[in-house]
């Protein structure tokens, strides 16, 4: 078989689970991962044939995407911020808004850098699950000390192992809920993305994402949605240095409110034109 008939007909099939758009692309993604190669040759080589090695594994990763297993799972890897990151079942799959809240507060970690005395510059990924912020951050200052924490040690396992090169961000096991661990140093950047996913609000999800993904990362009970944000309050009040900044992903719906528990924060669209992060100073 071709590449060009067979993504059409994986693309085809997809379609019982998603748009037209993202099934092609998601086909696209498969091929690309199994072949080796970018995705301007599968478009302008689309008589390439298909070796029955190379068939015999995107079978098997077709089987796995009909059952609505998310392709990041499939192929146990995404792109984020420029790095490959290491995904599997049981760690949240980074996306896009994500990635913005990170170009966000990189751009005031510049800010807050070049103002700060102090020689010593961290950062704080609270809820950090696959690390991806913790690595990013590390990536992009080379000299700052990143720290990661989680309450999943299935997360931090998959955290400690990426290959991503870069001084290695300390991760620790912490439950945000409770009062921050003894030893911690201040910190510049405070970054999270926690849960904020109202119950509720399940019933307008995926099965891609219901499925597989883990809940304890996903989603808040419908009486207390902002459980999250008020210990991340004070964590923040505990940890972050004075002229540091602190960015959060939040529940479009619940952006004002989120707000308000930081007295002085602004409120920030992300590029579907949604409220989707909050950004507070420490003065």
């Amino acid at each position: 078989m071709t590449v060009g008939s067979y993504i059409k007909a994986l693309a085809q099939k997809l379609q019982s689970l998603y748009p037209e758009k993202e099934a092609k692309a998601i086909a696209e993604s498969v091929v690309c991962n199994v072949l080796a190669i970018e995705r301007y040759k599968i478009l302008s080589e689309p008589e390439r044939e298909i070796t029955e090695e190379q068939m015999l594994r995107l079978v098997a990763m077709e089987d796995e995407l009909m059952a609505a297993k998310p392709l990041q799972y499939v192929l146990g890897s995404c792109m984020f911020a420029g790095l490959r990151i290491r995904v599997k079942e049981g760690v949240l799959i980074p996306r896009g808004e994500t990635e913005q809240l990170f170009s966000l507060a990189a751009d005031d970690a510049e800010a807050v850098m070049e103002a700060s005395e102090d020689d010593n510059f961290n950062v704080l990924d609270i809820c950090t699950g696959s690390g991806c912020l913790a690595y990013a951050f590390a990536s992009e200052f080379p000299d700052a000390q990143v720290y990661g924490c989680d309450i999943s040690n299935d997360a931090l396992a998959v955290a400690c192992k990426q290959r991503v090169k870069c001084v290695r961000p300390v991760f620790f096991l912490a439950d945000v809920l409770q009062a921050p661990p003894a030893g911690l140093p201040k910190f510049d950047v405070i970054v999270s993305n926690p849960p904020y996913i109202r119950e509720s609000e399940k019933a307008a999800m995926r099965d891609n994402v219901l499925k597989w993904e883990p809940s304890l990362a996903l989603f808040v009970p419908d009486d207390d949605p902002l459980k999250f944000y008020k210990a991340i309050a004070v964590w923040a009040s505990a940890l972050l240095k004075p002229h540091g900044v602190l960015w959060m992903e939040v529940n479009e719906a619940l952006a004002a409110e989120t707000a308000a528990l930081f007295p002085g924060s602004e409120v920030f669209k992300d590029f579907n034109d949604k409220d989707r992060f909050v950004r507070l100073w420490q003065r």
